[in-house]
């Protein structure tokens, strides 16, 4: 799928817990899918970045920008059915950038970060489907803020007046969407109960980097007792939960375990927040270039939240690196765990006092904490699990294109040989890096348990049908595609497009005399073919290839089309990889096709070929190489393909019954 990513801000550096949610999702939906991001920079900072996620989006732009006053309550804000802090984002540099990206590129779906992006999608670009990711349920968050923070009739007035707006527009935002992300199954019982029971949810928890946050030995721990609370100390939950932790519980922890030290971390402390550690056994570090050495220090993690919606990174941070946690049952909502097995759960002061205590006190306790928690982060909440489950949520869920055509879990562009040439034309004109896959049977077996190839599969800007049963696959499903554009065939007529329009071809790989023999054939065949260049790089697997300088050769020679031959899966990872870096805008994995242009290969006869009898005309001349691949390969799609064929009707026969 292409997608269009919208964010309020730049998610880089890492430096808060919405910036690790949003950008590991980000990256992972960039895994399998296409996606080109706009994101909000506050007075132009964190632009510096841009070249982190270059490194797997097509394309960035980054918006700067202030934020107007707050609306007065008079005239301005009463009179206006929008809530201000929907208004507070109404930016025209981002609706004249949104405007702008849409115009210019196809998308199958727009995903926004949180509820006050999506205003710009409610009236405007209604023909894409919308996706809103809640790191917090925005109606849900300012009920509870104001239930805790609100504590004069003024502020009680100004927050019910927004909450009763934000209701309505919640309740737009639902029948606008396709899907709406959101963090816990907490969260979406309340979406369900007070905003919309139709909208599609798809619950994506929070979850760590799991190398990152690897779980160190216990030994590391401190030897006095050592608390953590770790957070941005400007964000109003952890605010409160240090206002409620302060007021009921230190003092009364410090009577039971004298000795305990207590560490503050998290960047942008309040007045409030510093005053703390004036408070016996308090330290507050402020920001912290690696939170890493306090949570291996500490004996436990410390949650005292009374307000949800957040993203709780803390907990499964924790989890990952072993140091145990005690929760409030809203600090730990959304990531079912379980009570003394995987953290300790209380909900009052005197309760959330005893549980820490507890914990202080009993080695045995934390042990079999650490253990749990290290055990089910690695299970179920490292960011590839979590991201994989959006990209397919979103393959689930999001209509499909309709002009693709998806088998087995592939999806394939419906295009014609002449079709295919006019889109190769297309991004030429365009002068943007873009890469096509000739996908055939042994892509889709691949495909079914090398998830990176399918993602690469996913992202290609073109995939065409390259193998005649996948068309009697299609047909039999009733999603036909119109017919076998063969790589062996789609080259030589770019070589003789190119030709006539003056396009430059850098060949890649190949064995070097095979590679020569092509070039000679393919320059006496069209001698006007402008070819840039052609290189056979010494073999090696792909990781230890010398990817920039193959792309530095590339870019000098600043060619149209690359045509690269390192086999599948080996040319399409090449391709997705360093596609951007090489600077083409047309990259092409071709396979065998180099060895059919110098010749050292025969292709099968006509007949052969539209019969779909190639493969055995291929078989003869490379037996010991391709009976294995091939008997496993028809085998695996033999079976994917009838369990799709048996899908289908029952999906049919299902569907006349309702």
């Amino acid at each position: 799928m292409k997608i269009l990513v919208v964010y309020p801000y730049i998610p880089y550096p890492l430096d808060r817990g919405t910036y690790q949610r949003t950008f590991h999702l980000l990256r992972e939906l960039a895994r399998e899918h296409t996606v080109d991001l706009v994101a909000l920079s506050e007075n132009g900072e964190r632009m510096e970045h841009r070249h982190v996620f270059e490194s797997f989006c097509r394309n960035v732009r980054f918006v700067p920008f202030q934020h107007a006053e707050w609306a007065k309550l008079v005239p301005d804000r009463l009179f206006n059915l929008t809530p201000s802090t929907i208004r507070h984002w109404e930016l025209p540099q981002l609706a004249e950038a949104i405007d702008d990206q849409m115009a210019g590129h196809h998308y199958d779906l727009v995903h926004v970060c949180d509820i006050v992006l999506a205003q710009y999608f409610l009236d405007d670009h209604r023909n894409v489907p919308l996706s809103v990711d809640r790191s917090r349920v925005d109606l849900q968050f300012q009920l509870q803020q104001t239930a805790f923070s609100a504590t004069t009739w003024k502020d009680k007035l100004l927050a019910w007046e927004n909450m009763t707006k934000l209701w309505l527009f919640e309740k737009r935002v639902a029948k606008r969407c396709q899907m709406q992300v959101l963090c816990g199954p907490d969260d979406e019982v309340f979406v369900r109960r007070h905003i919309n029971r139709e909208v599609p949810l798809s619950v994506v928890a929070n979850g760590v980097d799991l190398d990152f946050f690897r779980a160190g030995s216990a030994d590391e721990a401190a030897e006095e007792p050592t608390m953590l609370f770790c957070g941005a100390m400007d964000y109003t939950p952890n605010v409160d939960a240090l206002r409620w932790y302060f007021a009921e519980m230190h003092e009364r922890i410090l009577e039971r375990v004298p000795n305990l030290r207590l560490l503050l971390v998290g960047k942008s402390p309040l007045p409030e927040v510093m005053a703390y550690a004036g408070r016996r056994g308090v330290t507050v570090t402020g920001s912290v270039d690696d939170v890493r050495p306090y949570y291996r220090k500490s004996w436990l993690q410390m949650v005292p939240l009374r307000i949800g919606g957040g993203t709780r990174l803390k907990i499964v941070e924790s989890l990952a690196i072993g140091t145990p946690v005690v929760s409030t049952a809203i600090g730990a909502q959304g990531l079912s765990l379980k009570h003394d097995k995987h953290v300790l759960i209380a909900d009052t002061a005197e309760a959330f006092v005893d549980q820490t205590v507890r914990a202080l006190q009993d080695a045995p306790l934390r042990e079999s904490l650490r253990a749990a928690g290290i055990a089910v982060a690695n299970r179920r909440f490292g960011w590839r699990t979590c991201g994989r489950r959006l990209a397919e949520a979103y393959l689930e869920f999001a209509p499909e294109p309709a002009e693709r055509v998806r088998l087995m879990n592939v999806a394939f562009d419906p295009v014609t040989m002449p079709q295919t040439l006019e889109r190769i034309q297309g991004m030429i004109t365009r002068k943007e890096p873009h890469y096509i896959a000739t996908a055939n049977v042994d892509f889709l077996v691949q495909a079914r348990v090398d998830l990176d190839l399918r993602g690469i599969l996913g992202r290609a800007d073109l995939v065409v049908c390259d193998g005649t049963p996948l068309v009697w696959l299609s047909r039999l499903l009733g999603r036909p595609l119109p017919e076998r554009v063969a790589g062996s065939d789609l080259v030589p007529e770019v070589l003789a497009r190119a030709e006539k329009e003056g396009w430059s071809v850098f060949f890649l790989g190949g064995q070097e005399q095979v590679l020569e023999k092509a070039v000679a054939n393919m320059e006496a065949r069209h001698p006007k073919l402008r070819i840039a260049g052609a290189y056979s790089p010494p073999f090696a697997p792909l990781n230890q290839m010398d990817h920039e300088g193959i792309c530095a050769r590339i870019r000098e020679a600043k060619p149209d089309v690359l045509l690269v031959s390192f086999g599948c899966p080996k040319q399409e990872k090449w391709i997705a990889r360093n596609y951007r870096a090489a600077g083409v805008p047309v990259c092409i994995g071709v396979g065998a096709t180099i060895d059919f242009l110098a010749g050292a290969m025969k292709r099968a006869p006509r007949w052969m070929q539209m019969h779909g009898l190639e493969w055995v005309f291929r078989l003869c001349q490379e037996p010991r190489r391709l009976l294995k691949r091939y008997a496993i390969g028809f085998f695996v799609f033999g079976v994917g393909a009838t369990l799709e064929f048996v899908r289908e009707r029952t999906g049919r026969a299902t569907a006349q019954q309702a």
